[in-house]
């Protein structure tokens, strides 16, 4: 397991908006972020879950972020 097993979504997203994405809105359990020049993002937040480590992986690789940017603000 790497370091991005059991990643919280919450979190996640905190840490994202602290990269400059902002959220967009909420639909159901997933929120969209957006950044001007970069697709949106979704991130399923299902509470007392963590994020399985492909989809923490596939969220960050869409947001151009990588590890050790992404550790540093969370």
């Amino acid at each position: 397991m790497g370091r991005l097993a059991n990643i919280i979504a919450l979190r996640m997203i905190r840490a994202l908006v602290r990269l400059g994405w902002t959220v967009d809105r909420v639909s159901g359990s997933h929120h969209v972020l957006v950044k001007t020049g970069h697709r949106p993002i979704t991130v399923p937040v299902h509470r007392g879950h963590a994020l399985k480590e492909p989809v923490a992986r596939a969220i960050l690789k869409q947001a151009g972020v990588v590890e050790d940017e992404f550790f540093d603000v969370y």
